[in-house]
């Protein structure tokens, strides 16, 4: 169920922080981004600057704790991945999406 302008992932205000000994680490800070049917994406960044934090956030990967998303959004062919349920996303995540071996 895309969206009528064809987006499929619609990430938008993503925030993922981790609670470190040294306080909160605010690893990605509000990234908003969209991927429509047939684009390629890519994140770009320095080393630390939240690419990894922000994939592993889309498709509800991040050890908790100490992470936790704290809010926003994650539209994924019109369902919000952040609010279904762990099996919800399992089985989302094992038919239609996953983070390639590099």
């Amino acid at each position: 169920m895309e969206a009528q302008n064809g987006t499929i992932l619609s990430v938008n205000d993503l925030r993922t922080y981790f609670q470190t000994d040294d306080g909160v680490v605010k690893a990605v800070d509000g990234i908003t981004f969209e991927l429509k049917k047939g684009e390629t994406l890519g994140i770009v960044g320095e080393s630390g600057s939240g690419k990894s934090v922000t994939n592993l956030s889309v498709i509800r990967l991040i050890p908790t704790p100490p992470g936790k998303i704290v809010s926003g959004e994650v539209i994924f062919n019109g369902r919000d991945i952040l609010k279904l349920t762990t099996e919800e996303v399992r089985k989302i995540r094992g038919k239609r999406n996953a983070i390639p071996d590099l």
